[in-house]
């Protein structure tokens, strides 16, 4: 039967190809959520659910397997082979090559021993004749004899002693060619045991996934955390350990997003971030919880089947889901009738089923749910009735954590810069985005100029001659939009153009509570930071 895959010649057609086992990545969520469900112990969760994350990042679970490999090469090994030791050069006895080769199948074929016979040779010598006549001429005790002889002759060729180094490779060439699926089948097969002692080339594969995974954990942890930060994570781990629906508020531009994912990031077989879309399409909403679950999802996947797998998911995975943009769970729509579905979907198919669930959002959630309130009749009594808790974030972050966001984004700046950094942040209404601006644009600078390290000086630069003069024109632009074009040229009295240096800093989009200045009324910023940190 041919594979229309591989069919040569015709057009070209692209989805020939859509059916290519590279194309295929990551553990689907709803079947790693059934093997989670007959998981009594939490840790045991955690392990399975982080191994399916790893599934759907770059590489999969082959990544996973290479990496094992190569960070614990000592515990490619039998329990024996452990015992006995693997020092480069280590030589094997009889009895000790005995208890290795019981722990590695067929090794008893691939490592004789001196006087061991070939078992499969030996099974083809005759024992007795083959028919009458054979029986009346004798020829098969000659041929048993010569046979027998040549075993023994090749038994007494066999070494005494094997090199320790032989082991070692053949649990590294199995360990290739079988971890990754041995890892795939701990995620979906209630049959294997989560704990040490098999796979029988790395028999403290479990114990290993718990160091790797502590490991994963801590290379991700923040370089800063924040007082708002550390708000938003004392408010998730209330939700995930009472499972209650918890809500999280606080302005823009404070770094919501960023502590959220951060959370998220350290807690990956507990919870899931997902970024809700603006769009107000039931498909577009279900692919996105989709897409962070890790469930299957086609071109022509229907929301019905996409909402059916999540709640699969959800109720037999034990996961916390984290929405961030939860405004966007309200209507996007003037349409006098359109109810809060994704809200009633989130209380009913999550919150109701004991899922721990947090919305992270702006001041417009509330907004948003009061319209909605008033245009549709939609009463809210039981949506408030299941938040267990609401957390107001602070209007805004500390000089501290200003200075280790600066920190953050260039970790070995001079106090200089990082007061200019901080300054500028707080002069801007981007606030940390104004940081990550300058962080971004003085970096930029900097390898034009074919240096290392930021520099001061790379600093005021980019906020003089770049960030500044981009949001004032932004600013500009937007306070130029709905004024009446202009009918007939102008002429205006020729004036002195005003020097770059001295333009005033107009914010953008000024937030309340931030110390921002309104436009115009700074004189000479450079001079004004230079004041800051001087």
């Amino acid at each position: 039967m041919s594979s229309t895959r591989h069919a040569t010649g015709g057009p070209l057609r692209q989805e020939r190809f859509a059916s290519s086992q590279e194309f295929e990545r990551g553990l689907m969520a709803n079947l790693v959520a059934k093997r989670c469900s007959l998981l009594e112990c939490a840790e045991n969760r955690e392990l399975v659910w982080f191994l399916q994350l790893l599934s759907h990042e770059e590489g999969g679970l082959k990544n996973v397997a290479r990496e094992l490999c190569e960070r614990f090469p000592d515990r490619l090994a039998t329990p024996a082979m452990r015992q006995i030791g693997m020092k480069p050069g280590q030589k094997y006895n009889a009895s000790q090559v005995q208890k290795v080769r019981a722990e590695i199948p067929g090794a008893e074929f691939d490592f004789p021993l001196k006087g061991e016979m070939d078992v499969a040779g030996a099974v083809n010598v005759p024992d007795g004749p083959r028919d009458s006549v054979d029986n009346w001429a004798g020829d098969w005790k000659k041929e048993r004899a010569e046979r027998l002889a040549a075993l023994e002759s090749a038994a007494d060729k066999h070494p005494s002693k094997y090199p320790a180094e032989v082991f070692a490779q053949r649990c590294q060439r199995a360990a290739v060619a079988e971890l990754e699926r041995h890892l795939g089948e701990l995620c979906l097969d209630p049959d294997r045991v989560l704990t040490d002692g098999e796979p029988w080339y790395f028999p403290t594969l479990i114990s290993t996934l718990r160091a790797y995974q502590a490991a994963w954990i801590a290379a991700r942890r923040p370089a800063a955390v924040t007082s708002i930060g550390r708000e938003v994570a004392e408010a998730l781990d209330y939700a995930l350990e009472s499972g209650r629906l918890v809500l999280i508020d606080g302005p823009s531009r404070i770094g919501k997003t960023f502590a959220a994912k951060a959370w998220c990031e350290q807690a990956p077989g507990r919870a899931r971030y997902v970024q809700v879309p603006s769009n107000n399409d039931e498909i577009g909403f279900y692919r996105a919880i989709a897409r962070s679950l890790g469930v299957s999802i086609n071109l022509n996947s229907k929301a019905q089947e996409l909402r059916q797998r999540i709640e699969d998911t959800v109720r037999d995975g034990h996961l916390a889901i984290v929405f961030d943009e939860a405004h966007y769970l309200w209507p996007q729509s003037l349409y006098r009738h359109a109810l809060p579905g994704r809200i009633n979907w989130v209380m009913t198919a999550l919150v109701n089923q004991g899922g721990p669930v947090a919305l992270v959002t702006t001041p417009q959630f509330l907004r948003s749910q009061k319209q909605v309130e008033a245009r549709t009749g939609w009463t809210s009594e039981q949506f408030i009735g299941r938040i267990g808790h609401y957390q107001k974030l602070s209007e805004s972050l500390t000089a501290d954590d200003l200075k280790a966001v600066a920190r953050a984004f260039i970790p070995y700046a001079d106090a200089r810069s990082i007061e200019a950094l901080v300054s500028y942040a707080q002069m801007s209404a981007k606030y940390l985005a104004g940081i990550e601006a300058v962080a971004v644009r003085a970096q930029f600078i900097m390898r034009r100029a074919g240096r290392q390290k930021v520099e001061f000086k790379d600093v005021m630069r980019a906020i003089d001659e770049s960030v500044i003069p981009s949001d004032s024109a932004f600013a500009a632009a937007m306070n130029s939009v709905g004024k009446p074009a202009r009918k007939r040229a102008v002429t205006v009295p020729a004036t002195t153009p005003t020097p770059r240096s001295a333009r005033p800093l107009v914010p953008v989009l000024a937030q309340h509570g931030r110390g921002v200045r309104p436009a115009g009324t700074s004189g000479n910023v450079t001079e004004e930071l230079h004041e800051a940190v001087v």
